[in-house]
């Protein structure tokens, strides 16, 4: 099958709708699909390249659209996206898309397309766009990332019959040689990690509150912005480490390193970008590249999380309630019940979550070239 991918991603960038959809046509390249990824390439941003950035095989094209950072770049790009459309030929290309505004255009032009979603609408005109999206034969297939994103797509359009849920994904690590990446001298106890954005909702207060009380451990955190990570580590205790922004190629040789994995989302989380809560559809990349690592979790006890963990596979905790991490992570000190945490969740992982499944799932059923 020839695909076309459309995302609205800045590519290479530190969000982690970049690496998804990077890994997504790494997984439909490696299913035998020749494909395309059509993004965006920030004019003055990062100028890695990105396979080596997101640690990718380089086995799929990509087609980036230069732009500068302005409101409302997602439109202004169509014709620059319109043009690298025409080059195809809508009977013999499917058009997988992440992005609203590519997909409207792409089924302007003919082609057959598959819808991913990862959130609710979060303003009148993609709620437009995604209204006449739906109702088109075009579409083929609706991608959500939980059970209860699907929902509510179902109690808004009649979309039932075209709605598959498929959760996100991580790559099976490779052999990792932690001592390749540069770290700061650690005490000889246990390290407890995050990896991951640091804005609201998304846990940093639990963390810095754990490792007030457990003095004993260490804390690492790896990600978040400067901004993010000034304001955090004027707040921590000396016991927390800040490793600021590693290149995802990188970060499973963080994960190694650590012996528990905190998840510690909260009942609201605020993406900067939109504004909008994502937590009641959410599907964390870190939820997954954690279960790849083979390290125990500790996660916030919510509906969207326990789609994918239960009690053989985390230690599931009242989000806001420092006391009970504290507990959790205690629990975790016995080497043999990290283990069996460990080794549940990663068999698990191999048997429903990588991006090699995922890409299976998703275009399962899908002809591959259009009718007549």
């Amino acid at each position: 099958m020839r695909i076309v991918y459309l995302s609205g991603s800045d590519i290479p960038s530190r969000s982690a709708n970049s690496i998804q959809v990077m890994r997504m046509c790494e997984a439909f390249a490696g299913a035998g699909h020749e494909t395309t990824l059509i993004g965006r390439r920030l004019k003055g941003g990062r100028q890695d390249d990105p396979y080596e950035f997101y640690g990718v095989r380089s086995n799929f094209e990509l087609d980036l659209v230069g732009c500068r950072r302005i409101r409302g770049q997602s439109l202004f790009g169509l014709p620059a996206l319109g043009a690298r459309l025409g080059r195809y030929d809508p009977q013999e290309v499917l058009i997988y898309a992440r992005d609203i505004y590519g997909l409207w255009l792409a089924v302007r032009m003919g082609f057959r397309a598959v819808y991913e979603a990862h959130a609710a609408p979060y303003n009148v005109l993609i709620r437009h766009l995604e209204t006449t999206v739906l109702k088109s034969p075009r579409l083929l297939r609706l991608v959500v990332i939980s059970e209860a994103l699907k929902r509510m797509y179902i109690g808004r359009y009649n979309v039932a019959h075209k709605t598959v849920v498929c959760h996100d994904a991580a790559a099976v690590p490779g052999p990792t040689d932690a001592g390749e990446l540069p770290w700061p001298p650690c005490r000889r106890t246990l390290q407890i990690g995050y990896t991951g954005h640091l804005y609201p909702g998304k846990g940093a207060e639990i963390v810095l509150a754990c490792a007030e009380r457990l003095c004993e451990y260490d804390f690492h955190i790896v990600g978040g912005t400067e901004a993010d990570i000034a304001f955090w580590k004027a707040r921590a205790t000396s016991n927390v480490l800040f490793h600021g922004f590693l290149a995802p190629g990188r970060l499973d040789r963080a994960r190694a390193r650590f012996d528990v994995l905190l998840l510690p989302a909260q009942r609201s989380v605020i993406v900067p970008y939109s504004r909008s809560d994502i937590a009641a559809y959410m599907s964390p990349l870190k939820l997954f590249e954690y279960m790849a690592s083979r390290r125990p979790i500790i996660a916030s006890d919510l509906p969207v999380l326990r789609e994918v963990l239960d009690e053989r596979t985390a230690v599931l905790v009242c989000p806001d309630d420092p006391d009970r991490w504290v507990e959790a992570i205690r629990r975790c000190e016995a080497p043999a019940y990290r283990r069996a945490l460990a080794d549940r969740a990663y068999e698990v992982f191999l048997e429903r979550h990588t991006w090699d499944r995922r890409a299976r799932a998703v275009l399962s059923d899908i002809p591959w070239r259009a009718a007549g």
